[in-house]
């Protein structure tokens, strides 16, 4: 009888171990979220405070009377392609149009270096 009652205190104890384990690894989760949150809300508060400062330096460079439409001569914002409208047409080809094939305009070193800089910041941007 003894032996089974050492086995069933010491099973109880496991349960109570393994719980508490559990309990825990919970909680370190829980506070791990908790720190995620909070260093996201961080970044969220950073990017309105880098913003307002954007803002107000834009305020300083545009004239008063364009201060209502002052958001879109942000960095961020003029690096955008404006949200396709139900006005927007595409420009339809003639029938048997056929693009020509044009020779290669020649430029210097520096002036090829500047074009592929543009075109990566173009693409970059999305605008083609």
């Amino acid at each position: 009888m003894g032996w089974q009652k050492q086995k069933k205190e010491e099973t109880k104890e496991e349960a109570e171990r393994k719980w508490e384990e559990r309990e825990i690894r919970r909680q370190k989760g829980k506070k791990i979220v908790e720190v995620k949150r909070v260093a996201e809300e961080w970044k969220i508060w950073d990017e309105e405070e880098k913003a307002a400062r954007l803002e107000e330096e834009a305020k300083k460079l545009v004239s008063k009377m364009f201060h209502q439409w002052i958001k879109v001569f942000g960095k961020k914002q003029s690096e955008q392609m404006p949200i396709q409208k139900i006005w927007d047409h595409a420009i339809n080809m003639k029938k048997g149009f056929m693009p020509r094939k044009e020779k290669v305009y020649p430029l210097l070193r520096g002036e090829r270096e500047k074009v592929q800089k543009f075109i990566q910041e173009q693409l970059r941007k999305g605008y083609i």
